[in-house]
């Protein structure tokens, strides 16, 4: 009997305990795949097929000019790959098909994010930070903006989640850094006159 992807996709996301957004994104690979005109059954892909559908997707990508088309084949590729292991482990298919490498992709997903070298510089700039007018406290202001910047590149979305200011999922950005107290654990309240 022949699986269709669609069904496999369908009983892959039954049995994993996935969040909402993630299993969107399966479901738009699914949707992808039918757009591409994928009618070969699980049991019959190639290679040659995988890498036909993965080339439409970053063609397509380009075409509808996206920001990273790289990233686009390359999630389509994770999903389906994540599937077809699944398939192979229920033993749904014989033989996992070989997979093209993954595409050359930006590494950050929007122009809003910091390369590595600007988080760098930021971070040794710190040490050349004057102290403001007022700045009375013994540790330098500096100090505060490389502990921050340390976190959000260690712990990024889930920084707000560290210090208790936002849901989990969601990312903190630089317009929510400010120095007033806002925890709601914290017993000593302090008021910092610089923002």
């Amino acid at each position: 009997m022949s699986t269709t992807l669609n069904a496999a996709i369908e009983s892959y996301l039954r049995t994993k305990t996935l969040s909402r957004g993630t299993r969107n994104a399966y479901r738009s690979t699914l949707r992808k795949w039918g757009d591409w005109g994928g009618g070969t059954p699980i049991e019959q892909l190639q290679r040659r097929n995988i890498r036909e559908f993965l080339d439409w997707v970053h063609e397509r990508a380009i075409v509808q000019e996206g920001t990273n088309p790289g990233r686009t084949a390359n999630k389509a590729r994770e999903h389906l790959r994540a599937v077809l292991s699944w398939a192979w482990e229920q033993e749904l298919i014989d033989n996992l098909p070989r997979f093209p490498k993954p595409r050359e992709q930006r590494d950050v997903a929007g122009r809003h994010y910091l390369t590595k070298a600007e988080i760098n510089a930021l971070y040794f700039a710190t040490h050349q930070m004057a102290r403001p007018r007022g700045w009375d406290d013994p540790i330098p202001v500096g100090r505060y903006w490389r502990s921050a910047l340390v976190t959000f590149f260690n712990y990024g979305v889930d920084t707000g989640t560290i210090w208790k200011s936002t849901p989990c999922h969601e990312p903190i950005l630089w317009r929510h850094v400010s120095w007033q107290p806002q925890s709601p654990d914290r017993e000593l309240k302090e008021q910092s006159r610089w923002g």
